[in-house]
Protein backbone atom coordinates (compact mmCIF):
# COMPACT_ATOMS: atom_id res chain seq x y z
CA UNK A 1 0.00 0.00 0.00
CA UNK A 2 1.62 3.15 -1.30
CA UNK A 3 0.71 6.86 -0.06
CA UNK A 4 0.12 9.59 -2.32
CA UNK A 5 2.61 12.47 -1.29
CA UNK A 6 2.36 15.65 -2.36
CA UNK A 7 5.42 17.64 -2.50
CA UNK A 8 4.79 21.27 -2.56
CA UNK A 9 7.57 23.17 -4.49
CA UNK A 10 9.31 26.24 -2.45
CA UNK A 11 7.78 29.37 -3.06
CA UNK A 12 9.70 31.50 -6.10
CA UNK A 13 9.79 35.26 -5.95
CA UNK A 14 8.74 36.01 -9.65
CA UNK A 15 11.45 37.70 -11.59
CA UNK A 16 9.67 40.83 -12.21
CA UNK A 17 9.60 41.48 -8.73
CA UNK A 18 13.09 40.90 -7.81
CA UNK A 19 13.92 43.26 -10.54
CA UNK A 20 11.64 45.72 -9.42
CA UNK A 21 12.87 45.22 -5.79
CA UNK A 22 16.33 45.76 -7.14
CA UNK A 23 15.47 49.06 -8.75
CA UNK A 24 14.40 50.36 -5.94
CA UNK A 25 17.28 49.61 -3.61
CA UNK A 26 18.76 52.61 -6.20
CA UNK A 27 16.10 54.89 -5.83
CA UNK A 28 16.74 54.53 -2.07
CA UNK A 29 20.27 54.81 -2.49
CA UNK A 30 20.01 58.53 -4.08
CA UNK A 31 17.64 59.54 -1.63
CA UNK A 32 20.17 58.33 1.28
CA UNK A 33 23.14 60.35 -0.82
CA UNK A 34 20.67 63.83 -1.18
CA UNK A 35 19.42 62.98 2.78
CA UNK A 36 23.35 63.14 3.64
CA UNK A 37 23.66 66.71 2.04
CA UNK A 38 20.45 67.87 3.28
CA UNK A 39 21.90 66.94 6.69
CA UNK A 40 25.31 68.67 6.74
CA UNK A 41 23.74 71.62 4.97
CA UNK A 42 21.33 71.65 7.94
CA UNK A 43 24.12 71.39 10.36
CA UNK A 44 26.54 74.51 8.82
CA UNK A 45 23.02 76.60 8.79
CA UNK A 46 22.53 76.17 12.49
CA UNK A 47 26.54 76.04 12.88
CA UNK A 48 26.14 79.48 11.49
CA UNK A 49 29.93 79.35 10.63
CA UNK A 50 29.41 80.19 6.94
CA UNK A 51 30.50 83.58 6.62
CA UNK A 52 33.07 83.34 9.37
CA UNK A 53 36.41 84.86 8.35
CA UNK A 54 39.86 83.46 9.64
CA UNK A 55 42.25 86.11 8.25
CA UNK A 56 45.24 84.50 9.36
CA UNK A 57 44.62 81.21 7.57
CA UNK A 58 43.64 82.13 3.86
CA UNK A 59 44.23 79.60 1.60
CA UNK A 60 44.69 77.03 3.96
CA UNK A 61 44.88 73.46 2.56
CA UNK A 62 42.96 71.29 4.32
CA UNK A 63 44.24 70.11 7.81
CA UNK A 64 42.74 69.00 10.90
CA UNK A 65 41.53 72.51 11.85
CA UNK A 66 39.80 72.63 8.08
CA UNK A 67 39.21 69.78 6.87
CA UNK A 68 38.26 71.15 3.09
CA UNK A 69 41.16 74.07 4.12
CA UNK A 70 39.78 77.66 3.55
CA UNK A 71 39.20 80.05 0.60
CA UNK A 72 41.04 83.28 -0.15
CA UNK A 73 39.21 85.21 2.33
CA UNK A 74 39.95 82.10 5.05
CA UNK A 75 36.69 81.14 5.11
CA UNK A 76 36.57 77.28 5.99
CA UNK A 77 35.31 75.59 3.04
CA UNK A 78 34.00 72.58 4.47
CA UNK A 79 30.89 74.47 6.26
CA UNK A 80 30.28 76.15 3.04
CA UNK A 81 30.13 73.58 0.95
CA UNK A 82 27.11 71.68 2.88
CA UNK A 83 25.61 75.30 3.62
CA UNK A 84 25.60 75.93 -0.32
CA UNK A 85 23.29 73.33 -0.52
CA UNK A 86 21.02 74.77 1.37
CA UNK A 87 20.46 77.04 -1.32
CA UNK A 88 20.95 75.17 -4.08
CA UNK A 89 19.00 72.39 -3.71
CA UNK A 90 15.26 74.26 -2.51
CA UNK A 91 15.54 75.78 -5.22
CA UNK A 92 16.08 73.59 -7.53
CA UNK A 93 13.91 71.06 -6.58
CA UNK A 94 11.60 73.77 -5.73
CA UNK A 95 11.28 75.47 -9.22
CA UNK A 96 11.04 70.99 -10.10
CA UNK A 97 7.68 70.42 -8.10
CA UNK A 98 6.06 73.73 -9.12
CA UNK A 99 7.05 72.20 -12.88
CA UNK A 100 5.85 69.26 -12.11
CA UNK A 101 2.55 70.29 -10.46
CA UNK A 102 1.45 72.42 -13.20
CA UNK A 103 2.95 70.65 -16.45
CA UNK A 104 0.87 67.67 -15.21
CA UNK A 105 -2.29 69.55 -14.44
CA UNK A 106 -1.64 71.21 -18.30
CA UNK A 107 -0.35 68.14 -19.86
CA UNK A 108 -3.73 65.79 -18.75
CA UNK A 109 -5.74 68.66 -19.81
CA UNK A 110 -4.08 68.61 -23.26
CA UNK A 111 -4.94 64.91 -23.70
CA UNK A 112 -8.79 65.58 -23.61
CA UNK A 113 -10.87 67.12 -26.14
CA UNK A 114 -12.16 69.73 -23.71
CA UNK A 115 -11.36 73.28 -25.82
CA UNK A 116 -8.46 73.66 -23.68
CA UNK A 117 -6.30 71.33 -25.27
CA UNK A 118 -5.04 73.11 -28.39
CA UNK A 119 -4.24 76.59 -26.86
CA UNK A 120 -2.30 74.66 -24.15
CA UNK A 121 -0.07 72.79 -26.88
CA UNK A 122 0.54 75.72 -28.88
CA UNK A 123 1.11 77.67 -26.39
CA UNK A 124 3.72 74.57 -25.46
CA UNK A 125 5.19 75.00 -29.05
CA UNK A 126 5.68 78.72 -29.07
CA UNK A 127 7.76 78.27 -25.76
CA UNK A 128 9.84 75.67 -27.28
CA UNK A 129 10.25 77.89 -30.39
CA UNK A 130 12.40 80.73 -28.20
CA UNK A 131 15.63 80.42 -27.02
CA UNK A 132 14.48 80.14 -23.47
CA UNK A 133 17.52 80.20 -21.80
CA UNK A 134 18.79 83.07 -23.00
CA UNK A 135 15.48 84.65 -21.87
CA UNK A 136 16.48 83.17 -18.52
CA UNK A 137 19.86 84.87 -18.31
CA UNK A 138 18.50 87.96 -19.47
CA UNK A 139 15.90 88.24 -17.04
CA UNK A 140 17.87 86.91 -14.12
CA UNK A 141 20.38 89.51 -15.00
CA UNK A 142 17.43 92.26 -15.05
CA UNK A 143 16.00 91.38 -12.13
CA UNK A 144 19.27 90.51 -10.23
CA UNK A 145 18.65 87.13 -9.40
CA UNK A 146 17.70 85.69 -6.05
CA UNK A 147 16.21 82.38 -5.12
CA UNK A 148 12.22 83.29 -6.10
CA UNK A 149 13.76 84.71 -9.31
CA UNK A 150 16.03 81.47 -9.77
CA UNK A 151 12.90 78.76 -8.92
CA UNK A 152 10.64 80.52 -11.33
CA UNK A 153 13.45 80.14 -14.27
CA UNK A 154 13.78 76.55 -13.10
CA UNK A 155 9.66 76.06 -13.52
CA UNK A 156 9.20 77.77 -16.76
CA UNK A 157 12.49 75.39 -18.22
CA UNK A 158 10.62 72.59 -16.88
CA UNK A 159 6.91 73.29 -17.64
CA UNK A 160 6.83 72.09 -21.22
CA UNK A 161 8.98 68.99 -20.58
CA UNK A 162 6.39 67.92 -18.46
CA UNK A 163 3.14 68.81 -19.97
CA UNK A 164 4.53 66.74 -23.46
CA UNK A 165 5.11 64.33 -21.33
CA UNK A 166 1.95 63.56 -19.14
CA UNK A 167 -0.05 64.22 -22.46
CA UNK A 168 2.19 61.79 -24.55
CA UNK A 169 1.49 59.10 -21.42
CA UNK A 170 -2.38 59.64 -21.00
CA UNK A 171 -2.64 59.44 -24.80
CA UNK A 172 -1.82 56.33 -24.64
CA UNK A 173 -3.70 55.31 -21.87
CA UNK A 174 -6.84 56.14 -23.13
CA UNK A 175 -6.49 53.69 -25.61
CA UNK A 176 -6.52 51.04 -23.18
CA UNK A 177 -9.78 48.96 -22.66
CA UNK A 178 -10.30 49.74 -18.82
CA UNK A 179 -10.27 53.42 -20.22
CA UNK A 180 -12.70 52.58 -22.92
CA UNK A 181 -15.17 50.71 -20.65
CA UNK A 182 -14.95 53.78 -17.96
CA UNK A 183 -16.34 55.87 -21.00
CA UNK A 184 -18.67 53.89 -22.35
CA UNK A 185 -20.49 53.23 -18.61
CA UNK A 186 -20.87 56.78 -18.49
CA UNK A 187 -17.75 58.33 -16.03
CA UNK A 188 -16.87 61.80 -16.10
CA UNK A 189 -13.49 63.08 -18.06
CA UNK A 190 -12.40 64.15 -14.25
CA UNK A 191 -13.40 60.83 -13.25
CA UNK A 192 -11.04 59.14 -15.85
CA UNK A 193 -8.54 61.48 -15.47
CA UNK A 194 -7.69 61.62 -11.55
CA UNK A 195 -9.26 57.47 -11.33
CA UNK A 196 -7.00 55.90 -14.60
CA UNK A 197 -5.03 58.29 -16.10
CA UNK A 198 -3.20 60.10 -13.39
CA UNK A 199 -2.32 56.78 -11.65
CA UNK A 200 -0.66 55.11 -14.72
CA UNK A 201 1.23 58.23 -15.85
CA UNK A 202 2.87 59.20 -12.21
CA UNK A 203 5.99 57.03 -13.14
CA UNK A 204 7.28 58.64 -16.15
CA UNK A 205 6.39 61.89 -13.90
CA UNK A 206 8.16 61.28 -10.99
CA UNK A 207 11.37 59.76 -13.20
CA UNK A 208 11.42 63.45 -15.52
CA UNK A 209 10.96 64.96 -12.18
CA UNK A 210 14.37 63.85 -10.77
CA UNK A 211 15.94 64.21 -14.24
CA UNK A 212 14.32 67.57 -14.07
CA UNK A 213 16.01 68.47 -10.65
CA UNK A 214 19.57 67.32 -11.89
CA UNK A 215 19.43 69.45 -15.14
CA UNK A 216 18.28 72.74 -12.57
CA UNK A 217 21.40 72.19 -10.47
CA UNK A 218 23.10 72.15 -13.11
CA UNK A 219 21.90 75.65 -14.67
CA UNK A 220 21.97 77.02 -10.96
CA UNK A 221 25.32 75.65 -10.84
CA UNK A 222 26.24 77.34 -14.46
CA UNK A 223 24.55 80.38 -13.56
CA UNK A 224 26.23 81.05 -9.83
CA UNK A 225 29.66 80.14 -12.01
CA UNK A 226 28.87 83.22 -14.31
CA UNK A 227 27.78 85.41 -11.41
CA UNK A 228 24.08 85.13 -12.30
CA UNK A 229 22.46 82.99 -9.72
CA UNK A 230 22.63 83.78 -5.90
CA UNK A 231 24.08 86.58 -4.89
CA UNK A 232 26.80 86.49 -1.46
CA UNK A 233 27.82 86.17 0.88
CA UNK A 234 25.46 83.19 0.78
CA UNK A 235 27.41 80.23 0.08
CA UNK A 236 27.13 78.71 -3.76
CA UNK A 237 28.23 75.87 -5.15
CA UNK A 238 28.36 77.43 -8.59
CA UNK A 239 30.08 80.72 -6.99
CA UNK A 240 32.27 78.85 -4.68
CA UNK A 241 33.86 77.29 -7.84
CA UNK A 242 34.23 80.41 -10.15
CA UNK A 243 36.68 82.05 -7.52
CA UNK A 244 38.24 79.45 -6.77
CA UNK A 245 39.04 78.87 -10.32
CA UNK A 246 41.98 81.28 -10.48
CA UNK A 247 43.78 79.62 -7.76
CA UNK A 248 43.92 76.29 -9.57
CA UNK A 249 47.28 77.28 -11.19
CA UNK A 250 48.60 78.11 -8.24
CA UNK A 251 48.39 74.57 -6.67
CA UNK A 252 45.19 75.87 -4.77
CA UNK A 253 42.62 73.12 -5.66
CA UNK A 254 40.33 72.15 -2.75
CA UNK A 255 38.39 75.74 -3.13
CA UNK A 256 37.38 73.97 -6.10
CA UNK A 257 37.31 70.10 -5.55
CA UNK A 258 34.74 70.33 -3.09
CA UNK A 259 32.26 71.96 -4.19
CA UNK A 260 32.41 70.24 -7.55
CA UNK A 261 32.33 67.11 -5.87
CA UNK A 262 28.82 67.77 -3.84
CA UNK A 263 28.01 69.52 -6.84
CA UNK A 264 28.47 66.35 -8.97
CA UNK A 265 27.04 64.39 -5.80
CA UNK A 266 23.87 65.56 -5.75
CA UNK A 267 23.11 65.35 -9.49
CA UNK A 268 24.50 61.48 -9.71
CA UNK A 269 21.86 60.93 -6.75
CA UNK A 270 19.15 62.56 -8.72
CA UNK A 271 19.99 60.67 -11.75
CA UNK A 272 20.09 57.64 -9.95
CA UNK A 273 16.68 58.17 -8.68
CA UNK A 274 15.60 59.18 -12.10
CA UNK A 275 16.99 56.15 -13.66
CA UNK A 276 15.56 53.43 -11.41
CA UNK A 277 12.07 55.26 -11.56
CA UNK A 278 11.98 54.95 -15.06
CA UNK A 279 13.58 51.02 -15.19
CA UNK A 280 10.66 50.22 -12.34
CA UNK A 281 7.65 51.30 -13.88
CA UNK A 282 8.26 50.00 -16.97
CA UNK A 283 8.52 46.62 -15.51
CA UNK A 284 5.31 46.94 -13.72
CA UNK A 285 3.50 48.03 -17.40
CA UNK A 286 5.06 44.63 -19.16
Amino acid sequence: MTADITVTPPAVTPPRTRAARRGLRGTWTGLGMLALLFGGALLARLAGGAAAVDAGAVLRPPSADHWFGTDGTGRDVFVRTFAAGFADLPIALGGTLVALLTGTLLGLLASTRSRFAEPVMRLVDGFQAFPLLILILVIVQISGGGPAVLMCMIAILNVPRFIRLTRAEALQIRESRYVFFADVIGASRWHVLRRHVLPNVSGAVLGQASLGGALALGAIGAMSFLGLGIAPPTPSWGAMIQSGVAGITGGQWWPVLFPSLALVWAIAALNLIADDLDAHFAKEIQ
